[in-house]
């Protein structure tokens, strides 16, 4: 079977929504471009951006970024590059680990992550008009779909802490209230805020507010 042909799209309703997901993506990839156009900058790089800006700064990694724009980790590396050569990030290496290079964004990048805070705002519009009850269906069919994709290895779902297997939240009482099981480090309410490339969705978010326990 075949998404691209029209006949065999009639009788079956997954290639149906198949060509449809696959339009999307299309059509997103134009609306990206259009968007990135007034900073002067591709898709890509603005990703880039967006990535460093959002990700927890121990994780924000040139590998992580790779994962999470589904590329390989040259292709990750020569979009570093372009961003170092125009001032807008900065690496580091890992304390930790000096084999991880750690990104940065520099005054001037984060001034140009402030001009593209809307960036996606052509996609979002074309949602603004579903009813709520349709867009409820469509949240609970998309998750499934990104879910078995997270699940092939195709994406990297990066979430904040809250909801993650590995989370014990407010189990100190300095400002670092948090615990990440996953990295043995307390984190601030900020830290938790940002995205993590590694956040492991928890099915029983009931320990969770119970706080769970510390290994230490």
């Amino acid at each position: 079977m075949s998404l691209f042909d029209p006949q065999q799209r009639k009788e079956n309703p997954r290639l149906r929504s198949a060509m449809a997901l696959f339009r999307l993506a299309q059509a997103i990839k134009k609306m990206s471009q259009m968007e990135s156009d007034p900073v002067g900058l591709s898709p890509v790089q603005v990703q880039t951006l967006l990535f460093v800006y959002h990700t927890r700064r121990d994780v924000a990694s040139v590998g992580n970024l790779a994962k999470s724009i589904g590329t390989t980790h040259a292709t990750a590396v020569g979009i570093v590059n372009g961003l170092l050569a125009k001032g807008l990030v900065q690496k580091q290496a890992k304390q930790e680990d000096r084999r991880i290079t750690l990104l940065q964004l520099t005054e001037s990048g984060r001034d140009v992550v402030a001009k593209i805070e809307d960036w996606g705002k052509t996609l979002q519009s074309a949602m603004d008009h579903l009813p709520d009850e349709v867009l409820d269906s469509f949240e609970i069919g998309l998750g499934a779909i990104v879910s078995s994709l997270q699940k092939a290895g195709h994406l990297v779902v990066a979430e904040p802490c809250h909801g993650c297997v590995h989370f014990r939240p407010n189990v100190a009482g300095s400002d670092q209230p948090h615990y990440c099981q996953a990295i043995k480090r307390y984190l601030s309410f900020a830290e938790s805020q940002k995205e993590c490339p590694e956040h492991a969705p928890s099915c029983d978010l009931g320990q969770e507010k119970r706080g769970g326990s510390v290994e230490r």
